[in-house]
């Protein structure tokens, strides 16, 4: 291991941490106790960075600024939750780092055994600080999701078999979305209550949301392009961001591999729009049925 490279992009990290933490300690979303946290943590930050400078010299650049805005976006496309879950697992990584350059260098070991403790120290009192309804209830928003992905690509993918026109296709995926988000907005109510959640009605509101939000999405393509093949690539690339979408979400919560997750479901959700093409293409010749 060089210890010179490696002190070196020690001291970006925690210029950069430095950075975003204080720009999300000034965000009106963040909680009280959170806000706190973040700017402990931030002074924390800088304290390390300039242990490190000490060492190397300066060590920032306008490409941290860069990588900032990179996880602004983040936050506001992700969550506070897994923005800071995301950082974490890499100052994880970085806590390995810091007790190997402690072995190499006696002469900083007590100080980076130090920042080592205060990197574990901000994990826990991040996580312990946070509560997002949406990471509370994330499996309901997962429910819905899914099974409106699966659902609605395989009727869209029917639909190049058994229908002519794009408006058609879409006013039939679009009431079927609806019909399906009642549904299982109800059924994720009944579950929550049986399972003794203090909050069921919250449950099913989350799995409703989230499915007659797809349901929208995945209909806009259909009511303002009028080729039909056309409309269904549109459709099914925006299926594929919303699965990449929620697959990392959901990845970073759980601490699961994120191309493991994307590529079982999105094999899964092709492998049911193959089939329903079949059995729609078969059943419109079959039936000499065209809409």
């Amino acid at each position: 291991m060089d210890v010179s490279k490696v002190a070196e992009e020690m001291c970006r990290d925690e210029y950069f941490s430095y950075y975003l933490y204080k720009f999300l300690a000034r965000k009106s979303l963040v909680s009280k106790s959170l806000r706190e946290a973040l700017e402990k943590a931030a002074e924390d930050e800088y304290k390390h960075y300039l242990f490190w400078r000490g060492i190397v010299g300066e060590c920032s650049s306008k490409l941290l600024m860069l990588k900032a805005l990179f996880y602004v976006v983040m936050f506001y496309l992700f969550g506070l939750t897994v923005l800071l879950k995301h950082l974490e697992s890499k100052e994880g990584d970085a806590t390995k780092i810091y007790k190997e350059v402690a072995g190499l260098r006696p002469d900083i070991k007590d100080v980076v055994e130090g920042i080592t403790i205060d990197e574990e120290r901000h994990e826990s009192v991040f996580l312990a600080s946070i509560d997002e309804s949406r990471v509370r209830y994330i499996g309901s928003i997962t429910l819905g999701i899914s099974d409106a992905l699966v659902e609605l690509t395989g009727i869209y993918t029917g639909s190049l078999g058994a229908f002519e026109n794009t408006l058609s296709a879409g006013l039939a995926g679009f009431l079927a979305g609806v019909a399906a988000s009642i549904s299982m907005g109800i059924a994720s109510y009944a579950q929550a209550k049986n399972e003794g959640r203090t909050r069921p009605e919250l449950a099913a509101f989350y799995t409703f949301l989230a499915y007659i939000a797809v349901a929208l999405l995945l209909a806009l393509p259909y009511f303002v392009i009028s080729s039909l093949l056309v409309a269904f690539i549109v459709m099914l690339i925006l299926a594929v961001a919303i699965m990449a979408y929620m697959t990392f979400y959901v990845a970073v919560l759980q601490s699961r591999s994120y191309l493991r997750e994307f590529a079982e479901i999105t094999l899964l959700i092709f492998g049911v729009s193959i089939l329903l093409y079949i059995i729609g293409s078969t059943m419109g010749n079959v039936l000499g049925v065209k809409i």
